[in-house]
């Protein structure tokens, strides 16, 4: 993958009218709001795979669905047989390489050892979630670049520090013989891993052809839309995490008691890190 020149470098951070910028700016409300729950310093004292996998699993069904909807929009049509104005865009924004499904995949079977146990969605605020996803995106497909932005560009500015920070969490990974932590910790960390030789030159590449996508091939009825459900996904995805949080908390609250409990908060927390490093580095990129 050719590394982009500064001239081909798009949007740049000045650019007002980038729809990438303007989501950046709508949510900037979110990003705080969600920064002040979350001490960094302890989001990765990570102790329980147990909690960590129900949270990248409620991550795994947001991924799963809006990708499987957006192949099938690619794919739409219209009555003479074109592809849809949006479906071309969606085309144009499209790289296998950045689709996370089949990552979350392994690292969930690492850690449930069977697709049965993660297949569906079972948490009121996951199963809520999802059907919101397949029922609006198909409606308004223009929709899905919300979720291409505020989800992909996530991992893009802070999969590099999360994949560190987690591999390193002490409790997290079992201990198998003859191989190291940081081997063992592969096999559980494919989430913010991008399997080509320059993730950053792919983070480049797909934000460029973002802009170029929806510079002037959307009306701005649609950016608006996609700006609302942008804020809509942070809500949302505060919801699933907080909904998990609670579950972790009372149970946790009932078997070893209070202090135990607040343990497991601050663990839970870290699956609000997911997206909320996207605003914490999204300065530094």
């Amino acid at each position: 993958m050719p590394k982009l020149s500064q001239d081909d470098i798009l949007p740049l951070p000045s650019d007002v009218g980038a729809l990438a910028n303007r989501i950046n700016k709508a949510t900037r409300g979110s990003h705080s709001k969600i920064n002040n729950l979350i001490n960094l310093k302890i989001v990765f004292a990570l102790r329980d795979a147990r909690i960590y996998r129900q949270g990248i699993q409620a991550f795994y069904h947001v991924f799963k669905t809006y990708e499987e909807v957006w192949q099938e929009e690619m794919q739409r049509t219209d009555e003479s047989g074109e592809y849809t104005r949006i479906a071309k865009i969606l085309q144009q924004t499209w790289n296998p390489a950045i689709t996370r499904t089949g990552p979350l995949t392994t690292d969930l079977l690492f850690y449930y050892g069977s697709e049965e146990k993660f297949r569906d969605p079972v948490m009121p605020e996951q199963r809520a979630f999802v059907e919101h996803i397949r029922e609006v995106c198909h409606a308004q497909p223009h929709l899905l670049l919300a979720y291409g932005h505020v989800m992909y560009l996530a991992l893009f500015a802070g999969g590099r520090i999360l994949r560190s920070n987690v591999a390193r969490a002490v409790g997290l990974f079992p201990k198998v013989p003859g191989q190291s932590q940081e081997e063992v910790a592969a096999k559980g960390t494919n989430l913010f891993r991008f399997e080509v030789d320059d993730e950053e030159a792919l983070r480049l590449e797909y934000k460029r052809n973002y802009e170029l996508a929806t510079r002037n091939d959307l009306t701005e009825e649609e950016k608006q839309d996609i700006i609302a459900e942008s804020l809509d996904i942070f809500k949302r995805n505060t919801d699933c995490v907080s909904e998990i949080s609670a579950k972790n908390t009372k149970a946790l609250a009932g078997k070893f008691g209070y202090k135990a409990a607040q343990a497991s908060y601050k663990v839970v927390l870290v699956m609000l890190a997911l997206f909320v490093f996207y605003s914490v580095y999204s300065r530094l990129f």
